[in-house]
């Protein structure tokens, strides 16, 4: 990230980081015992782990997950394919968006910079005295007041706040940026009275040498971003809507986006690997550090990620197996301090939450459940480094205040016990989910609680959780969930 450009920002300006660093981890010794000794409900003659002791500092929290914390993307190109099979009409589409709301919908990616609003009255290439960098690779398209209206009236449904990626590449001969096209944008919508909460001025600045031949200086994006905020405040329904930028692909020379792999390349077991999911931390602790020696208390987020790069692993990105690295990246994300992930996508891709038929992927039900379960406060978790665990207070939407949600990932392929002998008693609501078919990890489907996750018709389905009053909670192998703990009475997550 460009210091210069950030430091020169407006305080209401968000930071977005959007990289992945290489990262390191240490193996740790795992014992294994007999099933027997343990007593647990398992089949015989299989690995079982020793068992976890799990303890989650609650004296002090790290972070708060929002409402808004998990947030979803639709790149970009999809206006330039008409939306493809998204059909905003869909009840059963406009049923499974609603299900994660509140979110934030962000249009925008690399085809963002060559994307040009429309409006009836406007020439159809930019509206402007400046014009599109010429990226002969990356011809522009335009962007109809009737796409416009789709997505906005869509987010209008469904309960999601949508942010908007602008063209950075419509600029003027001297090299600044020309918001003449933004300005019509903003003229239509006015006049429409959508909101649009907030923002993006381009994709990616730091990559578009390398992506469109073309580059824009860190001083440069800072005055334009200036300028950006000079046109909205003129603009009554948009005066207060924010600016997310810059929006970067690289930290320290390290590109990939947020992502943790490139998708042609990845195989099976990279999703399962310890090591790949350690990549994040190192990441992130480079990244906050550069962004709060500039602004301390400047929001962060990682506004477009997923497990792998260029459109995802064929067969495996849309499959059960990726949930591992979805739900600890929102472990990790919300451990370290970061206030909102965007999973890139929605809908596109072979890592989208949808399907061409829009039919739910196994990694919509782990978000469907992270957003229903779990908001407020953050706390440590303390255990083993062969298996994961998060804790934080459960949503007060579902549960009573005070509620506390521990969840937990089993990447590997034996038994793993946890002892959660810090809440002695305790009723204990478990949502595991596991593959859904005998596919396994590469299935198309996912199984909570040992049940086949499908939708009725148009309509979500009812998750209902096991309840169990003892330790410990069996984790099967190659399996992830949440233990929500409705009595615990945290202080912390009595005031939400």
């Amino acid at each position: 990230m460009a210091k210069m450009a950030a430091s020169t920002y407006m305080c209401r300006v968000a930071i977005v980081l959007l990289v992945v660093m290489p990262g390191s981890y240490q193996a740790e010794i795992v014992h294994f015992v007999p099933a027997s000794s343990l007593n647990l409900t398992v089949p015989a003659d299989v690995k079982v782990r020793e068992p976890v002791s799990v303890h989650v500092s609650l004296q002090q929290s790290i972070n708060t997950i929002g409402p808004h914390f998990v947030s979803v993307t639709l790149d970009s190109s999809l206006v330039r394919a008409n939306w493809s099979t998204f059909d905003f009409r869909s009840t059963k589409l406009q049923n499974l968006a609603h299900g994660l709301s509140p979110s934030y919908l962000r249009l925008g990616g690399t085809a963002a910079d060559v994307l040009v609003f429309q409006s009836g009255s406007s020439h159809p290439s930019h509206g402007g005295e400046g014009k599109p960098v010429d990226l002969k690779s990356h011809p522009i398209f335009n962007m109809t007041t009737k796409q416009f209206d789709d997505i906005n009236l869509f987010a209008r449904t469904v309960g999601w706040d949508f942010i908007m990626d602008l063209n950075a590449l419509i600029r003027f001969p001297n090299g600044s940026w020309d918001p003449s096209n933004a300005q019509e944008l903003l003229r239509y919508g006015s006049a429409k009275n959508y909101s649009i909460v907030g923002f993006q001025l381009g994709n990616e600045y730091d990559v578009f040498h390398s992506t469109f031949n073309y580059t824009v200086l860190p001083s440069q994006l800072a005055k334009d971003v200036l300028t950006l905020s000079q046109v909205l405040a003129k603009f009554p329904l948009y005066s207060s809507s924010f600016i997310v930028g810059p929006e970067t692909a690289t930290n320290n020379n390290n590109f990939f986006h947020g992502y943790y792999m490139k998708g042609s390349t990845a195989v099976l077991k990279n999703y399962t690997d310890v090591g790949v999911l350690n990549r994040l931390v190192g990441y992130l602790q480079s990244a906050l550090s550069q962004t709060r020696s500039v602004v301390p208390d400047l929001p962060v987020w990682l506004s477009e990620t997923s497990s792998s790069y260029g459109g995802g692993t064929p067969n495996i990105t849309d499959r059960f197996v990726a949930g591992f690295v979805w739900l600890d990246k929102l472990g990790v994300s919300s451990t370290m301090g970061l206030n909102a992930v965007f999973r890139q996508t929605f809908y596109g891709g072979n890592y989208a939450l949808l399907d061409t038929h829009l039919n739910p992927n196994p990694d919509y039900w782990l978000t469907l459940l992270f957003k229903r379960l779990i908001r407020g406060p953050v706390f440590n978790v303390t255990g083993a480094s062969d298996v994961r665990m998060y804790a934080a207070c459960a949503n007060p939407d579902s549960f009573s205040l005070g509620a506390l949600v521990i969840y937990l990932l089993n990447p590997n392929n034996y038994y793993a016990p946890f002892n959660l002998s810090q809440f002695p008693g305790q009723e204990l609501h478990l949502y595991i989910l596991t593959a859904g078919d005998s596919d396994g990890l590469m299935s198309k489907f996912s199984a909570l609680n040992g049940a086949k996750l499908l939708m009725n018709g148009n309509e979500l389905p009812h998750l209902s959780p096991a309840t169990q009053r003892h330790d410990p909670v069996i984790m099967p192998p190659y399996s992830f969930g949440f233990v929500v703990l409705p009595n615990a009475a945290v202080t912390l997550c009595r005031d939400i």
